[in-house]
């Protein structure tokens, strides 16, 4: 199904590049999904989740984040940040896509569909502008590992502070994706942790808008809004009635494995989220949407959306 694109621009002057699937002609529109993408991806990347969408009667919108995708002024910028506080920057970015959408879609029901980094930036929306939303979807999302995050933390507060925070490093970079990797050795490439279908994996690693290099800030700024959005205030300050999906595989590094996601879950509904469905597939990596099964993931996440919103 087709797609346009555009731009708008940020209170700091960034222009953010944005997808819009519009609903199929002639079929009432249930709903309006807001995808936001992961770290070091693109949203361009969500086509196949965004086309069943639309062909069900939703009309979907996707930004690429700032540093991201199409969001920068040439291949050179991508990663690199030289503002205050990403993890923030990133979330008034799909505050103003939401506007967007209020605006263009009026009295509409608005479901946040956030994915690694995307479902980070998605719990903390949510914990400010939860009102808007009336139905959360979070894929590969992740606990804050008190060993990985607090060291990782740490590092990136350090070497900000001996090299400049804006410079990429490769200790923090091998920090986290290749001890992702180790997890599947013998490795076939550097991202075997993304997913177990190989043509998936080898689309992801040629594609020219993947980024693994980022500023020493990026890092820092996402693990502290890991860290944010895992404490008890952040549970506590997302509204009690939305409805949250949770998906992740049993073999995802970022999920620590499954566990780390159910941790998250068990949180969720111990500080009253009444509505909360988690589901955690049997040797899935970390994107279920790119994974040998994701018929059956789009699937699961097209009937849990028709249930809530039909609700």
């Amino acid at each position: 199904m087709s797609f346009t694109t555009s731009t708008y621009q940020t209170f700091d002057n960034e222009t953010i590049f944005y997808y819009k699937w519009p609903s199929t002609k002639n079929k009432p529109v249930k709903g309006i999904v807001q995808i936001a993408h992961g770290v070091g991806e693109h949203a361009g990347r969500y086509q196949s989740i965004a086309t069943k969408l639309q062909n069900e009667g939703f009309v979907v919108y996707a930004n690429d984040h700032r540093i991201h995708g199409q969001s920068v002024k040439n291949h050179d910028y991508l990663g690199y940040y030289d503002g205050d506080d990403y993890f923030l920057d990133a979330v008034n970015d799909m505050r103003q896509l939401t506007e967007i959408i209020k605006k263009e879609h009026p009295k509409k029901k608005i479901i946040l569909f956030g994915h690694s980094m995307g479902s980070l930036l998605s719990r903390e929306y949510v914990t400010i502008y939860g009102d808007d939303i009336q139905a959360l979807i979070l894929s590969g999302t992740a606990n804050f590992m008190k060993g990985l995050g607090s060291v990782g933390l740490f590092s990136a507060k350090i070497l900000g502070q001996i090299n400049g925070k804006y410079r990429s490093n490769e200790l923090l970079k091998n920090l986290f994706f290749t001890q992702f990797n180790k997890k599947f050795k013998p490795n076939r490439t550097n991202v075997d942790w993304i997913s177990s279908d190989e043509h998936q994996v080898d689309l992801f690693e040629a594609d020219p808008l993947r980024i693994e290099d980022f500023s020493l800030s990026v890092f820092r700024d996402i693990l502290k809004g890991t860290k944010k959005v895992n404490e008890t205030k952040a549970f506590k300050n997302t509204p009690k009635e939305l409805p949250i999906l949770i998906f992740s595989g049993d073999k995802d590094p970022v999920g620590e494995m499954g566990k780390g996601v159910l941790k998250v879950a068990k949180n969720y509904e111990k500080n009253g989220i009444k509505n909360l469905t988690l589901k955690i597939y049997k040797g899935g990596r970390h994107e279920m949407l790119h994974e040998i099964n994701r018929k059956e993931v789009e699937q699961d996440v097209i009937n849990w959306l028709n249930a809530s919103i039909k609700a």
